[in-house]
């Protein structure tokens, strides 16, 4: 386990995909290790195997909120924005202070066309890390998307002010005719 992680820091997910099966081969009840391999798969775009994994680990241990959020991402990968809703609302049940399940579930909702209910979401992952770029990026969307012009507006420029390289903000401040 230890030596997979450290080969998917460094990005070498086919190494640490070969550890993450050497530590199944060796205790296939190690819930981490599927999780894991299953976030490398994800990496290499391998959604169906990614998915496969995360399912073991909620067969193992169904109260891993991780392994229901990790599934949500996989999920949202492959387009299936509503399964990925109710994998990080179940992450979110079982830990209330996953931020970035809060984060990921508001997108889900924007992206399915259901700006108005990632709202709450997206509120309260940033009551948990108030000036985190990317869910400032999705609040600006979801205001965007419900008329409300000057906050988004205001949440593209803050995302933007935390990382510069935030397309979404930089395409929303243009289509509201506003400057970075």
């Amino acid at each position: 386990m230890n030596r997979g992680n450290v080969f998917s820091d460094k990005g070498d997910n086919d190494r640490a995909i070969a550890d993450y099966n050497k530590a199944i081969e060796l205790d296939p009840k190690v819930v981490a290790a599927y999780v894991s391999r299953g976030a490398e798969y994800n990496d290499k775009g391998d959604n169906n195997r990614a998915i496969a994994d995360f399912n073991n680990s909620i067969e193992i241990n169904p109260k891993y909120a991780t392994a229901y959020y990790n599934r949500g991402v996989a999920y949202e990968a492959k387009g299936d924005n509503e399964r990925a809703i109710t994998d990080y609302t179940k992450a979110i049940e079982l830990n209330p202070k996953y931020a970035k399940a809060y984060g990921n579930c508001a997108w889900a909702y924007f992206k399915a066309g259901k700006a108005a209910l990632g709202l709450p979401d997206a509120e309260k992952s940033l009551e948990l890390r108030p000036d985190h770029a990317n869910t400032l990026d999705t609040r600006g969307h979801i205001f965007e998307a419900l008329g409300r012009r000057e906050e988004a507006i205001a949440d593209f420029r803050r995302a933007l002010a935390k990382n510069a390289n935030i397309q979404g903000s930089k395409d929303g401040l243009k289509r509201l005719g506003a400057t970075p």
